[in-house]
């Protein structure tokens, strides 16, 4: 059955990152969900790491309400180094949980205090995250070498070759991407992003309450990645063919079984779904 039914609107521009709202979308029934940023600012979560800290694995306990969806991708910082995580996650209220995460501060291993709040990883290092259900692939090499590769072509210099420092060095180069802007229509659920003859990627959500909390984060992230197209020239991408074939994988085979998360990978894209309740919350796909 297919839960896609979607309507793709005319593009807004963000100097020269073209963003194309989703309207309509997957499944809804009323399904609420905090944020990090949000859960942390009240004292109802917090990110810790283990006993005896392992690079690619911290704790968030949780005591509010409602269920907390984390984005891959969205990044913690401070305590042993800075992480960002692995896959698209939903915390359960009352639950203690052990996150995948993915290290995003190569030379760093020494405890600054407690974890905090950080930036969402931009597209590029996303899909390298969503790739990695790919065995052949070191996600953490991987991830560590496009953070160089980010640091050397954005001129940005980090002692700790952190991303978190691309994004403070880069902030009034980003913030001018979002001068005037006000948000995108209140029934919008999501938006593709694309700069210059590239597809960046898309993030969609089950409803626009949900993508609303983290739309600035998001529109940030894509800005970051397209700060290298600014002089790019060439045809617009088909963004109504990139989309097509990420609902044909969808329907035709992810969701036979509706639960947890889920990789997917198509002709030309990789991304990552999660679901609660057998439903739909969030989907992200990248260009590779």
């Amino acid at each position: 059955m297919e839960i896609f039914k979607i309507n793709i609107e005319e593009p807004i521009f963000l100097r020269n990152l073209l963003i194309f709202p989703v309207k309509n979308g997957l499944e809804n029934k009323g399904l609420s969900f905090k944020n990090i940023d949000n859960v942390m600012d009240t004292k109802t979560g917090r990110f810790y790491e283990l006993a005896t800290p392992d690079v690619n694995k911290i704790v968030f306990d949780y005591n509010g309400d409602t269920p907390v969806l984390m984005l891959d991708g969205e990044e913690v910082t401070g305590s042993m180094q800075n992480r960002i995580i692995a896959q698209s996650f939903i915390a359960e209220p009352n639950v203690r949980s052990q996150i995948p995460v993915i290290c995003a501060e190569e030379n760093r291993w020494e405890e600054i205090g407690g974890f905090k709040t950080g930036y969402c990883s931009y597209p590029r290092i996303r899909s390298i995250l969503a790739s990695s259900f790919n065995k052949k692939v070191d996600t953490q090499h991987e991830v560590w070498k496009e953070i160089e590769r980010k640091l050397t072509i954005t001129r940005t210099k980090s002692r700790t070759s952190s991303m978190h420092e691309i994004f403070d060095n880069l902030n009034d180069e980003v913030e001018r991407y979002l001068e005037g802007f006000g948000g995108l229509n209140h029934n919008t659920i999501g938006f593709i992003g694309v700069a210059g003859n590239q597809i960046l990627g898309c993030d969609i959500f089950c409803s626009p309450e949900i993508y609303h909390k983290f739309e600035k984060k998001l529109l940030r992230s894509y800005a970051l990645d397209a700060i290298e197209y600014q002089h790019s020239r060439g045809t617009r991408p088909d963004i109504e063919t990139f989309f097509k074939k990420i609902i044909t994988v969808l329907n035709n085979e992810e969701l036979k079984s509706r639960s947890g998360h889920k990789r997917i990978q198509g002709r030309k894209f990789f991304g990552q779904m999660v679901f609660h309740k057998k439903i739909p919350i969030h989907l992200s796909a990248f260009s590779n």
